[in-house]
């Protein structure tokens, strides 16, 4: 039985209702054969129709396919053997994708010289036919080994649950895998069906191996978690690249953790390493790692894996260039296409969605809840600094929309509970003096909130909405189902709160798009500011907190009262009352 390294450690991680081991480092197996192969794995997943740079925050614009041509064509002239893979969602997130349904990211991908492609949830978003030009066209494979395409479909013949290709004198085998949940996470319509992806890796192993391949990979599109249950209950698999669950591993994490190094290594059923990698999303790293095999196939050693950002001083291809300016013409008269009317201007503004209510930041909320009710989402967080601009009255354009929501962000919906959703809210208030973008909009429920009481402890009530018009309090301990936007729910604007809800779905839903669909539906929208976040003051049904005692001098209130009563938020001017209850007591002191 292979053993590894004392350099590499050993740990369990909890999948489902089991436990995975997994060693979080590179390793060096001992028992293994002698290294007779060397591959290098150039990655990426979940492209999202980027083919031109995305914002990132307050980062830099990151990605490209253009940035992205020049580093694979560095490490192509490096040499050895290599292969260059996506593991799926190349479809939807950008007006690349609306206008030419996949084309435009083909010919990129073609000239780029993928090796193999899987195919991703989104790739059935407006329906299989766009999905059926691409596999057409493609100079590669287009693989799921748990699609069954039958005779009405027209992807019927098309898709390749496995390949191989021979790299440096050796066969390698490829399977690909997409996520059961497609049916309801897109729009795959009749004639397909989705079958259980481990068995259909399986399958593919013993097919593979029967043809006297022993190096296999595979290129799934089901999310790290089914990625690790899959290393563990599967043998034969070498290398999993994986995505769908927009994971970022290393140091693409803003805080890098030795719980999610790149690669991961599973042990697997009969406990040889198992490589899981991802590359977070849309292009922003090209992700990189280096193996070694013997001569049965196993896993000798893992080069430290090397992704690389792919960041704006990284020349971009002249060639591709060009082409995304040819490509770019049409979208300026897409962006000018009506998508609704509000009746009232929608405030957007900087210093008002980062520190207090405003009806933009309630309609978004709203949009997102509205989308994923389905999903079971209740409640609704945003941050204030992903909504860049206001919008007037009148009619709103798709070009407007994407001016307020310009990330490209896409919607999560995970459990958390009432504990969790205060530490969140907590987070989000704890810069309000900075104008920071943590500032939580919300939708699905209104909290009250302290500004003079220090960070981390300003949340003085929350309430969740009862479905009937109502809102109680919310329970500590009870599970609630919350969407919020990828960027915070992978810990970003410190919401590292939320990287521990469960129970996730990655459903790809661009905000933007989200509210597009909205306002074509329920236009003219005329939200309003309704007392959802309360600043120095209590939320509807709570008792104003009296004071033991209510001494009076000569007709004036006293400081108790007086901080009572702004507390209460049943008199304005919260932070004066303040000040005024102060300066009293301290003449007060003074007097005495």
């Amino acid at each position: 039985m292979p053993t590894i390294s004392r350099r590499t450690f050993m740990k369990t991680m909890a999948v489902g209702s089991g436990t995975i081991a997994y060693m979080a480092t590179a390793l060096t197996v001992h028992g293994a054969g002698p290294e007779v192969y060397k591959l290098r794995i150039v990655h990426t997943n979940d492209h999202h129709a980027r083919i031109e740079p995305v914002l990132s925050g307050t980062s830099p614009l990151h990605g490209g396919v253009s940035r992205r041509k020049t580093l694979i064509d560095a490490i192509r002239k490096e040499g050895g053997n290599q292969l260059l893979l996506d593991a799926g969602d190349v479809f939807q997130g950008t007006l690349y994708f609306n206008q030419y349904r996949g084309m435009a990211d083909l010919e990129f991908y073609n000239a780029l010289k993928y090796d193999a492609v899987a195919i991703g949830n989104h790739e059935f978003d407006i329906g299989q036919a766009p999905l059926a030009d691409f596999i057409r066209g493609a100079r590669f494979p287009v693989l799921s080994a748990n699609i069954r395409a039958d005779g009405s479909s027209p992807l019927a013949g098309l898709i390749k649950p496995w390949t191989v290709i021979w790299v440096g004198g050796q066969p390698i085998g490829i399977i690909g895998v997409t996520t059961e949940e497609t049916v309801v996470l897109s729009n795959p319509g009749p004639g397909v069906t989705f079958t259980n992806y481990i068995d259909a890796v399986k399958l593919g192993v013993a097919t593979l191996r029967q043809a006297g391949v022993n190096k296999i990979i595979a290129l799934t599109h089901v999310g790290v978690q089914a990625d690790r249950i899959l290393a563990s209950q599967v043998d034969g698999v070498a290398v999993i690249i994986g995505g769908h669950s927009h994971t970022p591993m290393g140091p693409m994490l803003s805080k890098p953790s030795a719980s999610q190094p790149y690669p991961e290594v599973i042990a697997s059923p009969s406990g040889k390493p198992v490589i899981v990698a991802q590359d977070w999303e849309w292009g922003r790293w090209l992700g990189d790692l280096t193996i070694g095999f013997d001569a049965n196939g196993d896993v000798t050693t893992v080069v430290a894996g090397k992704p690389t950002e792919v960041l704006p001083a990284i020349d971009p291809d002249r060639g591709f260039e060009n082409r995304i300016a040819t490509f770019k013409g049409p979208l300026d008269q897409l962006r000018a296409t009506p998508v609704g009317e509000t009746a009232v201007a929608l405030n957007g503004a900087r210093a008002d969605v980062r520190t207090r209510e405003t009806n933009l930041g309630n309609l978004i909320a709203d949009t997102t809840l509205a989308k994923t009710a389905p999903a079971g989402a209740q409640i609704a967080i945003v941050n204030g600094g992903g909504i860049r601009t206001s919008i007037p009255a009148g009619r709103v354009t798709l070009g407007q929309v994407l001016e307020v929501q310009p990330f490209g962000n896409t919607l999560v919906v995970m459990t958390v509970t009432g504990a969790q959703v205060k530490e969140a809210l907590e987070n989000g208030v704890s810069q309000v003096e900075q104008v920071a973008g943590r500032f939580p909009q919300v939708g699905g429920m209104r909290y009250s909130w302290d500004a003079t009481a220090p960070a981390g402890s300003r949340i003085t009530g929350i309430q969740v909405s009862d479905g009937k018009g109502g809102f109680t309090a919310i329970d500590p301990n009870a599970s609630y189902r919350l969407v919020v936007n990828n960027f915070i729910a992978t810990g970003g604007d410190g919401y590292s709160v939320l990287q521990r809800g469960t129970n996730r779905i990655e459903t790809g839903f661009l905000d933007a798009d989200v509210f597009v669909e909205y306002m074509r539906t329920n236009s003219p929208v005329n939200p309003q500011v309704e007392g959802r976040i309360v600043q120095n003051g209590l939320l509807p049904g709570v008792a104003v907190p009296i004071p033991a005692e209510l001494p009076r001098t000569g007709g004036e209130l006293s400081p108790a009262w007086l901080l009572a009563l702004a507390a209460a938020g049943a008199i304005g001017g919260g932070l004066r009352l303040r000040e005024r209850a102060a300066r009293m007591a301290a003449h007060r002191q003074d007097e005495a």
